[in-house]
Order: C-alpha cells, then structure tokens, then sequence
C-alpha cells in the first residue's frame, strides 16, 4: 500500500505541477496540493482493481479510465466547456491515470 500511494502522489504531484507556468493563476499550492490527491486517490481505486495476472496494457486501460473520470469531475467544477480548461485537465488526467496504472502493475502488485 505504501508504494501505492507513492506512485499516485509523485504522478499526480507532477501532473498538478505544470501550473506553475501560469502566471495569472493565485492558488497555485492549492492546485498542486488537489492534483497530488487526485493521483493518490487514482492510485487507489486501479490498486485495487488490477490483479496480479493482469497484463500491461489493460493495466494502463484500468489506470486511464480512472485518470479519466476524476479529470472529469475536476473539469465539470470548473465550469465545463465554458472554462477552457478542456484540454489542458482531461487529457493530463487520462495520461496520469495510465502511468499510475502500469507503474502500480510493475512495482507494487507482486504476482503470488
């Protein structure tokens, strides 16, 4: 579990990061901060989902629906189409989600 965490807070800490090229942008530690629990919480639900006999790419598929529906969820709160944040969050999400995935299948499930 520990590694699990792991991997989702460094993937999304890097994911959130870009937000530091924005200049206009205030809350900046905030977005690093949710980005970061967003990829530990991504992290959870494919740790739980990928068995060991999983293969690599349905792994990336698993991590990337994930990566998907919260980046989703973030990009609806933001105000949807309307914010122009579409495609900055949904396709980092999807990316973020896939590597979580494989990073989990090759580093944290052990096959038995």
């Amino acid at each position: 579990m520990p590694i699990v965490i792991l991997i989702g807070a460094v993937l999304g800490a890097l994911g959130g990061a870009g937000i530091f090229f924005e200049p206009r942008e205030p809350y900046k530690w905030q977005i690093l901060c949710a980005a970061t629990l967003k990829g530990v919480l991504v992290a959870f639900l494919a740790g739980f989902s990928i068995p060991a006999t999983t293969r690599w790419w349905l792994a990336i598929a698993i991590g990337a629906l994930y990566g998907l529906a919260f980046a989703l969820v973030i990009f609806l709160a933001k105000g949807g189409p309307k914010s122009g944040d579409a495609p900055y969050v949904i396709p980092s999400g999807v990316i973020t989600g896939g590597l979580i995935g494989l990073f989990i299948l090759l580093w944290a499930i052990k096959p038995t």
